[in-house]
């Protein structure tokens, strides 16, 4: 018997109107990242932060918070629906947005928190729904989510760096906004029978 080839599987799974909506998230989720914490390294360095290199390394600490979060993404998940628990990740994220406009710097790592901590669970949540909604070869499913994930990346850097450097730091903000909410929409029809039996126990 001939084993079935790796285009036939792609194609299957592409074809899947819930894991196209996954992949599309994966592309939002990592074009926000990149676009935030690329580009805010060039904020806190001029004035009025004027941060200096030993305190812009020392800013980073701002992911820790999301290493620990992102653990409770599955019992999110579980309780609450791949759906609802989207949405509440990407609103964490936007509601960080703003602070990253002010001329504070307490304001602005809260900022980065919130959108750290916002996508690191928007895109554990997600790819947990691609291994559930893949009815096979989940591998491959996996591998194509990977692929729309960094492609959002390399998107993002190109994209809102233009912005960035035409336009300016709002105007980079407004565009990671829009990212965050194209990933909201594209969440709407993530629904499986495991989240319709979670919203029944939880209603």
């Amino acid at each position: 018997m001939v084993p079935p080839s790796p285009f036939a599987a792609w194609l299957e799974h592409l074809a899947n109107p819930q894991l196209r909506a996954t992949f599309g998230i994966g592309f939002c989720i990592l074009f926000a990242f990149i676009g935030t914490f690329t580009y805010v390294n060039f904020v806190l360095v001029r004035p009025p932060l004027s941060l200096g290199p030993m305190e812009l390394g020392f800013v980073y600490f701002v992911f820790l918070p999301s290493v620990v979060t992102t653990l409770w993404a599955g019992r999110a998940v579980h309780r609450y629906g791949t759906r609802p628990t989207l949405w509440g990740s990407l609103a964490l994220a936007g509601v960080g947005l703003p602070l990253l406009l002010l001329p504070n710097l307490a304001a602005v790592l809260l900022g980065m928190i919130l959108i750290g901590v916002g996508t690191f669970f928007a895109q554990a949540t997600a790819t947990g729904f691609v291994s559930r909604a893949a009815t096979a070869d989940r591998g491959a499913a996996s591998g194509i989510y990977l692929a729309c994930y960094f492609a959002g990346g390399l998107v993002g850097t190109v994209i809102l760096g233009q912005i960035f450097d035409r336009i300016g730091w709002p105007a980079c903000v407004a565009g990671i906004g829009l990212a965050l909410g194209a990933a909201a929409v594209l969440a709407h029809p993530l629904k499986l029978q495991a989240d319709l039996a979670t919203a029944m126990r939880t209603a």
